[in-house]
């Protein structure tokens, strides 16, 4: 196990109560850290990387920049890496100590340093994301050690968020982030109820609407066969039920098409003397049948002599 003291490598910088100038970032190649984790560092990679970006790393206090940022908390360097450089015994770092590191440093109270970094599966360090001043030496504990980035420093508290927000175990933190934020976005109860009423008053009245429809449908097919007498007033009610619903008003429809212009005499437009009894037409008939009434009861319900 290597330990990474912000001193080990400007041993003077201590007792001259100064920060050092040159800090080691991690070993070179394969190591294991406190929590088991192993890693492998290709300083040259790391140092090529970083001339490419052009871009200094912060030094915070207890990597504060990946933590605290993920909730959109202030975390200021305290100092910055300039300069990436290869050795033989690993990867080290040029640093410029601001005011609050050099007296943390004085302090004592966060002697170490941890880097911030992002591997493959395999272990292999990508990329140098920054550096941190701990208390605890190098790699002690996941959420503080060699984080990657590709995930918060605590990856169960991360999978337990993930699977609250209905995201994966495996949700990267920008996922999550995006998930939270989503929830601001959320339609306010009051609002939602308000739609439902505006939802239920317009169903009601578009079902009020389609049955003065279907009603005034009705009245024009009635009204039309009583005027061209191919039904009798007493048969009006019995027609009107059937005609009930959609479906009976469409077979009503139907039936009446098929009757003629005109009824045979029935007593309608003039009552015929006690004891003559008329005869049913074919027309009369049909329409007994379609209404499913006895012969008795069609000559009773249009004032005929029974038979």
């Amino acid at each position: 196990m290597t330990v990474l003291d912000a001193f080990a490598a400007d041993p003077d910088a201590a007792s001259a109560k100064r920060g050092p100038e040159w800090i080691k970032l991690a070993p070179r190649g394969k190591f294991t850290a406190r929590d088991g984790r192993v890693f492998d560092v290709d300083p040259e990679l790391l140092a090529s990387r970083f001339d490419r970006e052009g871009i200094d790393l912060p030094i915070d206090i207890d990597h504060a920049t990946v933590k605290k940022a993920l909730f959109g908390e202030s975390a200021p360097a305290v100092g910055w890496i300039s300069k990436l450089e290869g050795r033989a015994d690993g990867l080290y770092g040029k640093a410029e100590w601001l005011d609050e590191g050099l007296r943390v440093l004085a302090a004592r109270t966060h002697r170490y340093i941890s880097p911030t970094w992002k591997a493959d599966d395999a272990g292999k360090v990508t990329w140098l994301h920054s550096a941190a001043l701990v208390a605890a030496p190098a790699a002690s504990m996941p959420a503080v050690a060699s984080a990657d980035l590709s995930a918060t420093p605590e990856k169960p508290m991360l999978k337990a968020i993930a699977a609250a927000l209905g995201l994966s175990e495996d949700a990267a933190e920008t996922s999550c982030l995006s998930a939270i934020s989503n929830l601001k976005a959320r339609i306010d109860p009051a609002v939602h109820n308000q739609a439902l009423d505006q939802v239920k008053t317009l169903t009601a009245e578009l079902e009020a609407r389609n049955t003065a429809d279907h009603k005034a449908r009705v009245e024009a097919l009635l009204g039309g066969a009583l005027e061209k007498k191919k039904i009798s007033p007493a048969q009006r009610e019995r027609y009107e039920a059937l005609c009930a619903t959609p479906e009976g008003l469409a077979q009503v429809t139907a039936l009446i098409e098929t009757l003629g212009a005109g009824l045979a005499p029935s007593g309608l437009d003039e009552r015929r003397a006690p004891g003559d009894v008329a005869t049913l037409s074919a027309e009369d008939r049909t329409v007994m049948r379609a209404l499913g009434l006895s012969e008795e009861d069609y000559r009773k319900a249009n004032g005929l002599t029974a038979a």
